[in-house]
C-alpha cells in the first residue's frame, strides 16, 4: 500500500514538473489498484515508471515496473522488473542497442531473472503519428528457480513494435517478443501486450493494457502462461 501511495504521489509530483521539464528528458509514471471488500476481501496494486534521456544520437532510458495482488489476506501474485538500456542511433532508420534487466515472478516459478541484451534495431515506419520497429539481438539469462540452483541460458530475440495514434486523444500500442533457447531449444519464451491510451488531458492519461507472457520449459511449480490486464492512471513529463 505504501509503494501504492507513494507512485501515485511521484505522479502528481511529476505532472507538476512536467511545464518546466524539456528535452533531453522525457518520461512517465503510471499506477492502478483495485480494492474488493465483503466475502473475500482482496488488493491489487501495481505501478510502472520510465525516464529516457536524449543526447545528439544517443538515448539513455531506465524503466521498472510492480505488481502486487493478495486475497483474504494471503499474498498471491508478487512481480517486478528494473532495468537500464542504451541506444545510438546509426540512421534515422537503423540503430544499435544493448540493455541489462532483473525480473522476479515467485508465483511463475523463478526468484530472479537476470538478462543481459545487445542488437539492431530498424524502423519499418517512423512518422509523428505512427511507428513501427523492429530488433534482433542476443540475450544471455540467469535464472534462479524458486527450487533451488540456477539455470544459464545463450538467448536469441525477435522484438517488434507498432505505436498508432487513432485520433488526438486515443493511441493504440501492440508490441510482442520472441526469444529462441539456444542453450535448451525447448525453453523458449514470448511475451506481447496490446494496450490503449486516452489523453485527458497535456499530462494525464488512461491507459487499457492486456499482456501475455509464455515459457514453453516453466520452472517447477511455475506456470506455461501468465495473463495481466491492468487499468492505470499515466502521468507524462
Amino acid at each position: 500500500m505504501r509503494l501504492f501511495q507513494f507512485v501515485v504521489g511521484t505522479c502528481v509530483v511529476l505532472s507538476s514538473l512536467s511545464a518546466y521539464s524539456a528535452e533531453p528528458f522525457t518520461g512517465e509514471a503510471e499506477a492502478g489498484a483495485i480494492i474488493v471488500s465483503g466475502n473475500n476481501d482482496s488488493e491489487s496494486y501495481n505501478a510502472k515508471a520510465k525516464t529516457v534521456y536524449t543526447h545528439e544520437k544517443n538515448v539513455y532510458s531506465a524503466f521498472g515496473r510492480y505488481l502486487k495482488t493478495t486475497s483474504a489476506g494471503t499474498e498471491s501474485a508478487r512481480n517486478w522488473e528494473i532495468g537500464a538500456r542504451y541506444e545510438r542511433e546509426l540512421t534515422d532508420y537503423l540503430g544499435v542497442f544493448v540493455g541489462q534487466k532483473a525480473e522476479s515472478d515467485i508465483f511463475n516459478g523463478y526468484i530472479q531473472r537476470d538478462s543481459t541484451d545487445a542488437g539492431l534495431k530498424y524502423y519499418l515506419i517512423k512518422s509523428d503519428e505512427m511507428n513501427w520497429t523492429v530488433e534482433a539481438g542476443y540475450r544471455y539469462q540467469k535464472t534462479l528457480p524458486t527450487a533451488g540452483g540456477s539455470t544459464h541460458d545463450n538467448m536469441g530475440r525477435l522484438y517488434t513494435e507498432f505505436n498508432k495514434a487513432l485520433d488526438k486523444t486515443l493511441s493504440f500500442k501492440y508490441w510482442a517478443e520472441y526469444l529462441p533457447n539456444f542453450t535448451e531449444t525447448d525453453a523458449y519464451l514470448a511475451n506481447t501486450e496490446a494496450s490503449l491510451n486516452v489523453m485527458l488531458n497535456s499530462v494525464f492519461s488512461l491507459k487499457l493494457a492486456y499482456l501475455l507472457q509464455y515459457q514453453n520449459v516453466p520452472p517447477a511449480n511455475g506456470k506455461y502462461t501468465t495473463t495481466t490486464t491492468t487499468m492505470n492512471l499515466v502521468a507524462k513529463f
